[in-house]
């Protein structure tokens, strides 16, 4: 089994993949990994695998989403990581994440990781609406990103077949949620089993 690679798969949509974002980098850093951000849309993922978002899987039962609240805290206090609930939660990421796509391709690499940090803290730091056009313009400026070729690129349609190509590819690797990390045939689901994975990973 090839366990070089960190393959983390992520949308911007889901609080938890903030927070596996951040201590990933620590992650491979320590275990001497490559980390390799795979962007997929979450809401195809869900629809393909047959699952749910936790809100509509245990809006049922308070003490499972207080719990998940509890582990939350616990997780953002243990790491330091600065987060933000969104008060427009659920958020539609289908542009976010063809912009992910499209930056890749167009600008490379070092811009995508800029990319994908500065949309996580808006969406989990400095919480925005970010489904809302002119909201979204506005944080791609205030960024330092070209919004109106943003606006162009994600409107492609070879950036829209490549967010449909990434989002099986996601599927075809076994992830059935968000945030997933695979290392090789492991599948790592959620920011604490990923927080676990820097353990397996050492004793390789």
């Amino acid at each position: 089994m090839n366990d070089a690679v960190i393959d983390y798969w992520f949308d911007f949509g889901s609080p938890n993949c903030w927070l596996a974002h951040a201590i990933l980098p620590g992650i491979a850093a320590r275990t001497g990994r490559e980390l390799r951000y795979r962007p997929m849309l979450l809401g195809g993922v869900f629809k393909a695998t047959g699952n749910q978002s936790p809100m509509q899987a245990f809006g049922h039962l308070p003490p499972k989403l207080n719990w998940m609240n509890q582990a939350t805290t616990r997780f953002v206090e243990r790491h330091g990581v600065p987060y933000a609930s969104n008060p427009h939660f659920p958020v539609n990421t289908l542009g976010l994440m063809r912009g992910a796509i499209w930056i890749r391709a167009a600008q490379g690499e070092d811009v995508f990781a800029r990319y994908v940090d500065s949309m996580f803290r808006h969406m989990w730091v400095e919480p925005k609406k970010m489904d809302d056009e002119t909201v979204l313009a506005a944080a791609l400026t205030g960024s330092g990103f070209d919004a109106e070729a943003f606006a162009e690129g994600i409107q492609l349609a070879d950036v829209k077949s490549a967010l449909l190509d990434a989002t099986r590819a996601a599927v075809d690797a076994g992830v059935f949620g968000a945030p997933t990390c695979t290392v090789g045939d492991q599948l790592f689901f959620g920011k604490d089993d990923i927080e676990l994975m820097e353990a397996w990973l050492l004793r390789r």
